[in-house]
């Protein structure tokens, strides 16, 4: 949906004038035929092994512009292949987990082409991040206006969260935005007042690494009901925090559950040091 209803929005031309070049354009076309052979394959899968594919739900994107457009795509590739890394981590079966690898390594490839026509590193990080099925279904809802109410999908939509600095939601384009380690970001929730037990509570943001979650203690700001913290350094042994990560508002330190997450993800950029 968000390929098709982009390519009839926006010319190759207009694309141009937003300094996105023919060759550009040629990509991202094929990059929708990608998508598309990928939901015929997957349907036919399904159908093959028995199983209910979900049926395609009305989105709204809100992208006004080109760049705009290739800003969100940033985003949806790679909610694209942190969803797929994290289903494969439970699939069962040889014929599941051959077609769903062979698109990982296809959305990983669309993912570096976008991140590097915005001016962003290709590949920041040597690991990919996982999402569960509720932290993917929350970040695809960011797009959706109504679902079939026969989908067979029973997820967890956690509140929607925003960061200060580099929200792709609202369609941030190209440049050297986000933070490094060490600086302060705050996150803002929508949909839910976050309220403390006490005074004495403290929630912490989990910035989310194939290895696991990176916690860091967060401090309330009454004006906005943000919580601000620090982007921690990971601890030895921990993969990375570099390029887009995801990050859940939790009132825990040491694990992740959906009765502990209480907003997010939020994606944000962080660049080496």
């Amino acid at each position: 949906a968000f390929y098709r209803q982009g390519l009839a929005n926006f010319t190759q031309a207009q694309f141009a004038e937003s300094g996105f070049d023919a060759d550009f354009y040629t990509n991202l076309t094929e990059i929708a035929s990608h998508e598309h052979t990928h939901v015929t394959s997957l349907t036919t899968t399904l159908q093959q092994l028995n199983a209910t594919p979900v049926a395609e739900c009305e989105y709204i994107f809100n992208v006004t512009s080109p760049g705009a457009f290739v800003a969100t795509q940033s985003l949806i590739e790679a909610v694209s292949v942190s969803s797929y890394v994290g289903l494969l981590a439970n699939l069962n079966g040889p014929a599941y987990i051959k077609l769903f690898s062979s698109i990982l390594a296809v959305e990983a490839r669309h993912s570096s082409f976008v991140r590097a026509a915005l001016g962003k590193q290709p590949f920041a990080s040597p690991f990919d991040t996982p999402t569960d099925l509720d932290e993917t279904y929350t970040l695809t809802q960011l797009y959706t206006l109504s679902c079939p109410q026969d989908n067979p999908l029973s997820l967890k939509n956690y509140p929607t969260m925003s960061s200060s600095f580099n929200n792709y939601a609202a369609g941030q384009s190209t440049g050297k935005q986000g933070g490094t380690i060490g600086k302060e970001v705050t996150f803002v929730t929508y949909g839910r007042d976050i309220k403390l037990g006490s005074d004495c509570e403290v929630l912490y943001a989990a910035f989310l690494t194939i290895t696991g979650p990176v916690f860091s203690p967060t401090i309330r700001i009454p004006d906005n009901g943000g919580f601000q913290t620090i982007v921690p350094a990971p601890p030895q042994g921990f993969a990375p925090i570099n390029g887009l990560t995801f990050v859940v508002l939790t009132s825990s330190n040491t694990t992740l559950t959906d009765d502990n997450i209480l907003a997010g993800p939020a994606s944000i950029e962080i660049w080496p040091e």
